[in-house]
């Protein structure tokens, strides 16, 4: 039935290539020569334009009952746009605008092991996208975009755990596989550039960040052998992926010995878990076995705060601690939030959001879910840009003692949910806010 499928689906293609290479303007403008529909991966299509002359370009391309969504190229004489956010199993229209050349396609399936991880939303949500770090063993692995309506638009595979993500200045997304390493991939789904992971001698972990100059922040393993034992430590690399170059620019055994830190059994001393650029390009780090979040200065020659924790520069009340921490950020000048897992605690997770004035640090914010869910990894806080906050709790019932269930909430500044998400995978790592897959935009009735 697919290949039946597919072989209809390339008669149909060249028609549209045939129909298309006669196409006119309807403006006196330029002329589309020949334009070519490909599919390069799952929810995407790339639409190849030939023009009679070097011009600006846009695409139009819309299901019935959405708005239409636009994609726009630079002037060129030859052009490929990516065609993204596409909804599953509809039927989809594209024009190219200004001429008579247009087209229509099939977006695809969602594959039945994703499908089986997530479950119908409530609420409406603010935040066009939400990205889902999933993970169920013996089911589907990896990362998927979800729109508004709860359907998936996009989702990658991963060979390993799905760890962080980061979108560079170009729009591509960086995924940090557990097991392949880093993975640059275009909207359209194609791989840029490649970092392969090494397992052996500087293990990338739990977070990639955009740099401010575009390149990538890591995290990795740094191991060293203290009284004749081998002891895990962090340190922060840096790659280029447009050279290959990859340089450590931060190791914690620089600045810290066993004694000064959080006591620790075992063999990994830091367990480092996320990476955020804060308002001044210091580089925050969350170190979950100390339950202590670091800001490092820009030229990575200091650290210049600790916020909870052992010898912090910015201590806790109790009432106020965190505990096995996740995604710290620092959303204004001494403002820090974070999702709180409450390990030492127990009971319950939150979203809380501190200030740092003069040595001291107190709760601004925070948010519980009713009723409580305690996720004892995992999980994220992210705060949108019109004051809501998008919170993650990603741990099911029963692992590691967690109440579950695995669950994204969007909240609005009074703490009221506008929008919930339960999924049915066994972790789900982070939810992060998107605005677009790719460069597409929706447009208004007003253009």
């Amino acid at each position: 039935m697919r290949k039946e499928r597919d072989r209809a689906a390339a008669a149909l293609l060249g028609l549209l290539v045939a129909a298309l290479s006669c196409s006119t303007p309807t403006d006196g403008g330029v002329r589309v020569l020949s334009a070519e529909l490909t599919t390069p991966a799952p929810f995407a299509r790339t639409l190849r334009v030939e023009l009679d002359r070097p011009s600006a370009l846009a695409v139009e391309y819309w299901t019935d009952g959405d708005p239409h969504l636009r994609v726009e190229a630079p002037v060129t004489q030859s052009a490929t746009v990516a065609l993204t956010r596409l909804r599953p199993n509809r039927s989809y229209h594209y024009q190219v605008v200004g001429t008579t050349a247009s087209g229509s396609f099939v977006s695809d399936t969602v594959p039945s092991d994703l499908t089986a991880s997530l479950t119908t939303a409530t609420g409406q949500r603010t935040v066009p996208l939400v990205l889902l770090h999933l993970y169920q063993p013996n089911g589907f692995i990896g990362y998927a975009i979800v729109d508004d309506h709860g359907d998936v638009v996009w989702y990658w595979r991963t060979s390993g755990f799905p760890y962080g993500v980061t979108r560079r200045a170009n729009g591509n997304l960086v995924l940090l596989d557990g097991g392949r390493g880093l993975v640059e991939v275009t909207p359209s789904g194609t791989i840029a550039h490649e970092l392969a992971q090494d397992l052996a001698n500087r293990e990338m972990h739990h977070d990639v960040v955009a740099s401010p100059t575009n390149t990538l922040f890591v995290i990795a393993f740094d191991d060293r052998v203290v009284n004749g034992a081998t002891v895990r430590g962090d340190a922060i690399w840096e790659w280029n992926p447009e050279t290959g170059a990859m340089d450590r620019r931060w190791t914690a055994w620089d600045f810290y010995t066993l004694g000064n830190t959080q006591p620790f059994s075992g063999k990994e001393w830091m367990h480092a878990n996320a990476l955020a650029i804060g308002p001044r390009q210091n580089v925050l780090l969350s170190v979950h076995h100390w339950n202590q979040v670091l800001s490092i200065t820009p030229d990575w020659r200091t650290v210049e705060w600790r916020l909870g924790g052992m010898n912090a520069t910015y201590p806790l009340a109790a009432a106020d601690a965190f505990s096995g921490q996740h995604t710290p950020r620092e959303i204004a000048p001494g403002r820090v939030l974070l999702f709180d897992n409450g390990l030492a605690r127990g009971g319950f997770s939150r979203a809380i959001e501190y200030s740092l004035d003069g040595g001291t640090a107190r709760t601004l914010w925070e948010w519980r879910s009713q009723p409580l869910n305690y996720a004892a990894a995992v999980g994220s806080a992210r705060r949108l840009a019109n004051g809501h906050t998008l919170i993650a709790f990603g741990m099911s019932a029963g692992l590691v003692g967690s109440t579950g269930p695995t669950e994204v909430y969007e909240v609005d500044a009074t703490g009221t949910p506008v929008w919930h998400l339960v999924t049915r995978t066994q972790t789900m790592y982070r939810a992060e806010p998107l605005t677009s897959v790719g460069a597409e935009v929706v447009e208004t009735a007003e253009r």
